[in-house]
């Protein structure tokens, strides 16, 4: 048998390996570093690519510059707030449809309605809520948007 003829049955013979559907990417936006910590090993336990961005303009350009499948945002943060940073990321034809979820401390029902009003998912109080709770909003919401 010629030795070139069977190597080239072995190549046909072989099956490519099954490829990983692709994770959903979570940019979480948040400036305390347990927060993150915790909320990073969180969303990569649940089977989520985790993004992480301190402030809310490093989380603009980084959510114009990469896949972003859902944002997770805190309002009080540096250099950007983060409604700020919902109205800049609305008014780009290119991020304005992507989820948000806002989880933050700040209760007031003004700062709720503001950032409903900009288009957020939802509006959670981070005192309220488990990781794991957390992790069902983001599911529930990405099934429906």
């Amino acid at each position: 048998m010629d030795p070139d003829q069977n190597t080239d049955q072995n190549q046909s013979q072989q099956v490519a390996p099954p490829t990983e559907p692709s994770k959903k990417i979570i940019l979480l936006i948040e400036d305390d570093p347990l927060l993150v910590r915790m909320y990073k090993d969180k969303f990569e336990n649940e089977g989520f690519k985790v993004s992480v961005s301190d402030n809310g303009e490093e989380g603009l350009t980084l959510v114009q510059n990469e896949r972003v499948d859902m944002i997770i945002l805190d309002i009080l943060m540096p250099k950007l707030s983060g409604l700020d940073f919902l109205r800049r990321l609305r008014q780009n034809g290119k991020t304005k449809d992507i989820p948000v979820i806002v989880l933050s401390n700040l209760s007031q029902r003004e700062d709720q309605e503001k950032a409903l009003n900009l288009g957020v998912k939802e509006y959670l109080l981070k005192a309220n809520l488990t990781p794991s709770q957390v992790v069902e909003k983001i599911r529930f919401h990405l099934k429906t948007s």
